[in-house]
Order: C-alpha cells, then structure tokens, then sequence
C-alpha cells in the first residue's frame, strides 16, 4: 500500500504541476514580467538588480523553474492530501478529493491572502520573517480550525473552530510602517485575482487526481469505513 500511496502522490504532482503550470503562463507569468519591467526602471534599483538578484530569462528558462517548481509543489501538496485520506480512513474518490483540495486552497492559500495578498516584485513588505511567522500561524490555525469543523458535530468545538479561523486575523497581517509602491494598482489587482484563480485549480487538480488515483490504486488495498 505505501509504494502505491507514493505513486498516487507523484502522479498527482506531476499532473497538477503541468497543467497548472500552463494557466500560469498564460495569466500570470506575464504581470510578473511586466512588474519586472517597472521594477529595473527605476534607477536606485538597476544596480542592485545587477548584483544580488537573480531574475530566470523569458522564454525556456523562465518555464522550465516555474514548471520544475509547481511539480514539486504539486507532489508536496499532493503528499499532504494522500496524508489526509489514509488519517481519515474514510471512502476517497473524485469528489472528495476535489472537497480536500479546495480545503487545501483555503489553507494555504486563501486564509492567508486575506492579510498577506500575493506580491509583485517591487511592493513594498514587511520583514521576511515577521511575514513568514504570521503566514504559518495563519496556516496551523485555518487548518485547526477546518478540520474541527469537518470532523465534529457538536456545536462547542465549533465556536472554538471559529475563533480559530478569524483570530490571525483580529490580531493583523505585518505590514511596512512606509508603503512605496512602483507598480501601478490595476497590475497588482490583477496579480492578486490571477494568482489566487490559479492557486485554485492548482488544488483542484491535485485534489482531483489524487481523489482518483487514490481510489484506484489504494483504496483497493483496504477496506474504509
């Protein structure tokens, strides 16, 4: 059963990342390369560019990383969402994994867009790690908070649920005590919308695949309740 929840997880990864990685060329991959453009115009950046920032050539170069890194992502998330189905030990098939990896999105993705929205180069951020520590309380309490809310039926556990998920959010994202945006605000808008859309499928997809595969090749092993 462990080799074939591994290839479940490496065949829902490597699809999830191929398909995703063609939205993204096609919608987001474009307002990174246009905020670029923004970024290496303003002089006091040009030479810090130069020096310590890598930026991957447009073209073949620029889509094999995005490519090489939405696989890997794919596999992880796929590895998380397999995780899930065997700790439940419940009935798996398209539907459901298409249900874990909306959840997924939630997480990962949407609960903490709420305060930390997806940046262009040359928005203005808070510290790196002040950034990441809130993105990770954010994650470990949607995620509490969604599964006790999934996996609970009376109403106190619940009202503990929901605190969980709007707290990160009462106490606030970090943000720079001086905003200096270069990029113009209908780009940004329509990274953050694009970003979030594609994120979304990316999901989908893996949670549709690994539902599949899962159901296929795992869940013939065993037997689930």
């Amino acid at each position: 059963m462990f080799s074939k929840a591994i290839t479940t997880v490496l065949l829902s990864g490597l699809l999830g990342g191929v398909l995703v990685s063609g939205a993204q060329m096609l919608e987001v991959i474009p307002l990174i390369i246009q905020a670029e453009n923004y970024e290496i115009k303003e002089p006091v950046l040009q030479a810090i560019l130069k020096e310590e920032t890598w930026i991957p050539e447009e073209g073949l170069e620029r889509t094999f990383y995005t490519l090489i890194f939405n696989i890997a992502s794919g596999i992880a998330f796929s590895l998380m969402l397999v995780a899930v189905y065997l700790l439940r030990g419940k009935s798996v098939n398209i539907k459901s994994g298409i249900f874990w990896g909306i959840v997924g999105f939630i997480v990962f993705s949407l609960a903490p867009s709420l305060g930390l929205p997806p940046e262009l180069p040359g928005m203005s951020a808070a510290a790196l790690g002040e950034r990441q520590f809130w993105w990770i309380f954010t994650v470990i309490l949607t995620a509490v908070g969604i599964g006790i809310i999934t996996e609970t039926k009376s109403i106190p556990p619940k009202m503990v649920a929901i605190i969980f998920l709007v707290l990160p959010h009462i106490i606030g994202a970090p943000h720079p005590h001086l905003f200096e945006n270069i990029i113009p605000t209908e780009l940004s808008s329509q990274f953050i919308i694009s970003s979030l859309l594609t994120s979304a499928l990316f999901w989908i997809l893996v949670g549709a695949f690994s539902g599949y595969f899962f159901q296929k090749r795992v869940q013939k092993l065993t037997i689930y309740s």
